[in-house]
């Protein structure tokens, strides 16, 4: 059988006779709501893993509000804080203002979940350091949007999970089995093979990454290490641009990018009458953003001179911003896959 991926002297003419027009076609009719689906046919063949992906930072705080409880992952100062100024350390947790449908709307395709148990109910809710919404109408949505969207693909990121027990564990992923069934991708050794045309196929569209042990008996989820989100940890545009150009990333992983700044204590204080939004994501936009640009997807190259990871996902705050400015920026990247025509197909089956 003839490999799919191979450095072939044909594919590389048939890539440059396409990849003006097929840049040109995906600048100008780009749809965010079935980006995917609008993708150049070529770029379908390439594994998920090698396309550049929006996401969403701690996607469900938009659920935040005035009422909105301390949940467990928050730090002890804050029980003390808290009841005097609510209002001001909200403003600064808060770091979505779009529910998930309209997140998905605007072409955000990973979503990264923070979960917690509460005392006195069974319920899961989302969290980021106060409770936000039960879990059910949110992964409902999504649902609902891949059912409606069959060309799309989700990644559901369980990235921390709060006062959970093992039985916990267990009556969130049945839930997650029950709720999403035939449409997950399943656990695979080789994550070059999942292309989006793969995916159709299969009527597959939702991939979960379950950050825990009790993962591993379970192979419908994606382990930990199959899709690494290391933390920048920066408040400074230097330091998490610094972040982003020097991470490495195995070539046969997925990989998320977090363009998102982190403020400290002491960076909060300072700006204490401002926000997140302003003081942080506004930031990324203007100054990250831009230089996301020089970045590229596709799998690391041997003998390549370009010392940045190759981007998967990216991920950043108030996706929104400057009419979804970020979603549209990521997408684009895509487009450097057509350009490209030393990009090299490999035979890893």
């Amino acid at each position: 059988m003839e490999p799919k991926w191979q450095n072939i002297s044909r594919r590389t003419m048939q890539l440059s006779s396409i990849s003006t027009m097929s840049e040109n076609s995906l600048a100008q009719t780009l749809r965010l709501e079935t980006w995917m689906s609008d993708l150049p046919p070529q770029l379908k063949d390439v594994p998920l893993i090698y396309l550049a992906i929006p996401g969403s930072h701690d996607s469900m705080t938009y659920g935040i509000t005035r009422s909105s409880k301390l949940a467990p992952d928050a730090e002890p100062v804050l029980h003390r804080l808290y009841p005097i100024f609510r209002g001001t350390i909200l403003r600064w947790t808060i770091t979505q203002s779009l529910d998930t449908w309209q997140q998905l709307q605007i072409g955000i395709r990973y979503l990264d979940l923070r979960l917690a148990t509460k005392e006195g109910t069974k319920e899961i809710f989302f969290t980021h350091g106060v409770y936000a919404e039960e879990i059910t109408k949110a992964l409902t949505q999504v649902k609902e949007f891949v059912d409606t969207h069959p060309g799309e693909v989700v990644i559901l990121d369980c990235q921390h999970f709060y006062g959970f027990e093992p039985d916990d564990h267990q009556r969130l992923m049945r839930y997650l089995l029950n709720m999403y069934g035939p449409r997950l991708v399943p656990r695979q050794l080789n994550l070059q093979s999942i292309t989006l045309n793969s995916l159709s196929r299969l009527r597959q569209q939702i991939i979960i990454v379950y950050r825990h042990q009790s993962v591993y008996a379970t192979g419908e989820f994606w382990q930990p290490q199959m899709m690494p989100s290391p933390w920048p940890q920066q408040d400074r545009i230097s330091g998490l641009l610094s972040f982003l150009e020097n991470v490495r990333r195995h070539p046969g992983m997925g990989f998320v990018h977090q363009a998102v700044l982190t403020p400290t204590p002491g960076f909060i204080i300072i700006r204490w009458l401002s926000n997140l939004r302003e003081k942080c994501a506004v930031p990324v936009v203007k100054e990250i953003l831009p230089k996301l640009m020089d970045f590229t997807p596709g799998p690391p190259l041997s003998g390549t001179s370009a010392s940045r990871a190759p981007v998967n996902v990216v991920i950043a705050d108030f996706v929104e911003l400057d009419d979804a400015i970020f979603s549209k920026t990521v997408i684009q990247l895509n487009s450097k896959l057509l350009r490209n025509t030393d990009f090299v197909y490999h035979n890893y089956g």
